[in-house]
């Protein structure tokens, strides 16, 4: 039989829940492209004509996706998909002009305006082909930014300060643009060997984040003058935070309340680690983060081992449900929790 948690996630493929991300992440779009962008690839000079356009267009994004979801039956992992595809279309829009039209405005904002539906329509083609799980969809999303990130850090790190700026930018663009179906790539085969649930992800995604974190920490106890040590540290440190989370993980149930009582255990024991520091007379940056390293481990685990088998009956009736908290309707909270608490 499935598990409580594993039905929930099955039962949502069917269900209207994802439609108010969806209508609020197109409701954004129209304003904050689409109401100001039209106007501008026509050249209007008058203040009334975008303060307008604004207002028409984002009564329109909201009414229109209203009307376009009014039979929506496909669940949070369809909404997912539509949002990180939408998210994508618009950096290959950017990527793209970077890359051929790197100084004309314009073909930044025409060229995104292009791609992102082609992007949304392209996430919910490839997630109504595959059906994977929400859990999955976001590791996925996750995945596809962090290769983005790392198409911009590989450029940085070769070092191209003797080329002209233009090359320069259409070098970072080409190799995000690569970095972020690899990752995705990556990503994927990691869900698919895992099979994460929601707050599985999650904790993965905390341990991609507190890898990072811990290439950061190192490099700032040498203390280098540049930048590029940081970044290369940060960029090695990363997947071994993402295989050490999919490991310690493995045989237990993480629903989602529990993943984010051990988020915000990482984020406390950071805290407490450089409160400890600071009682102890520490007065440079790089004390404090010897004891925020120190620290997060110690929250982490405390939190995993006074949540052990905490009742998933609980979560599900929401009498302490902290996942209903959403930061924005594209992204997950889990990787900002986990910055937040370690810079």
């Amino acid at each position: 039989m499935l598990s409580s948690a594993a039905y929930s996630q099955t039962s949502d493929f069917n269900s209207p829940k994802g439609r108010t991300n969806i209508i609020m992440t197109s409701t954004a779009y129209a304003a904050g492209l689409y109401g100001w962008g039209i106007p501008y690839l026509f050249d209007a000079d008058s203040t009334r004509t975008y303060v307008g356009s604004e207002m028409v267009s984002t009564f329109g994004g909201f009414a229109l996706s209203l009307v376009a979801t009014r039979n929506y039956n496909h669940g949070p992992v369809v909404a997912k998909a539509l949002q990180s595809g939408a998210l994508v279309g618009t950096l290959y829009g950017l990527g793209i002009s970077m890359m051929f039209a790197p100084d004309k405005p314009k073909a930044y904002v025409g060229s995104a305006m292009i791609t992102t539906p082609l992007g949304a329509a392209a996430g919910y083609g490839l997630i109504r082909k595959w059906w994977v799980s929400e859990g999955r969809t976001e590791l996925i999303t996750t995945g596809g930014i962090i290769g983005g990130l790392y198409g911009l850090g590989i450029p940085y790190l070769i070092n191209m300060d003797d080329l002209k700026d233009t090359t320069q930018a259409r070098i970072y663009a080409g190799s995000a643009m690569i970095g972020i179906p690899l990752g995705s790539l990556i990503f994927n085969e990691i869900s698919h060997r895992t099979e994460a649930n929601k707050g599985r992800t999650r904790l993965i995604e905390l341990g991609a984040c507190v890898g990072a974190y811990y290439g950061y920490g190192f490099t700032s106890l040498v203390d280098p003058e540049k930048g590029r040590p940081y970044v290369a540290s940060m960029m090695l440190c990363l997947p071994i935070g993402t295989g050490v989370s999919v490991f310690l993980t493995r045989g237990e149930d993480y629903g989602l309340t529990r993943s984010t009582m051990i988020i915000l255990g990482s984020v406390f024991g950071d805290l407490f680690g450089r409160g400890v520091a600071y009682l102890a007379g520490a007065d440079t940056w790089r004390e404090s983060n010897i004891g925020g390293m120190a620290g997060l481990p110690l929250g982490v685990f405390t939190a995993t081992f006074l949540t052990k088998g905490y009742p998933e009956e609980i979560q599900q009736k929401g009498i302490i449900d902290m996942t209903k908290i959403h930061l924005m309707p594209i992204f997950s909270p889990s990787p900002g929790l986990a910055i937040v608490g370690s810079m």
